[in-house]
């Protein structure tokens, strides 16, 4: 298993090619912060797409019924599995930590 951090230079590019590697597969979305606690916002919906939209410094997720938006993201890691992508973590401005896991 690995993690790569990408550099936010490379967020849009990389999330307008991910849709060719993981759109329709099942995807788990998590919010985990301490004042918050853990939250399951989708315990299982098909992806439909991910972005990164510069202009608002915004990180979108969408699936069916729903699109979870993190407002200006501080980091975001890839965790992959020989070369197969297993999860996306965003780390928002507040340090809480949006895990997107795929099946």
């Amino acid at each position: 298993m690995g993690v790569k951090v990408l550099p936010k230079s490379e967020w849009t590019a990389y999330f307008s090619q991910l849709h060719k590697e993981v759109e329709g597969k099942e995807i788990k979305i998590e919010v985990l912060g301490a004042t918050i606690g853990d939250q399951v916002l989708v315990r299982s919906a098909p992806l439909l797409g991910a972005t990164y939209e510069p202009k608002e410094d915004a990180h979108e997720v969408s699936v069916k019924g729903m699109t979870h938006v993190v407002d200006h993201p501080q980091k975001i890691s890839i965790k992959d599995d020989d070369g197969q992508i297993f999860a996306i973590e965003v780390i928002d401005v507040g340090g809480r930590h949006q895990l997107m896991t795929f099946a």
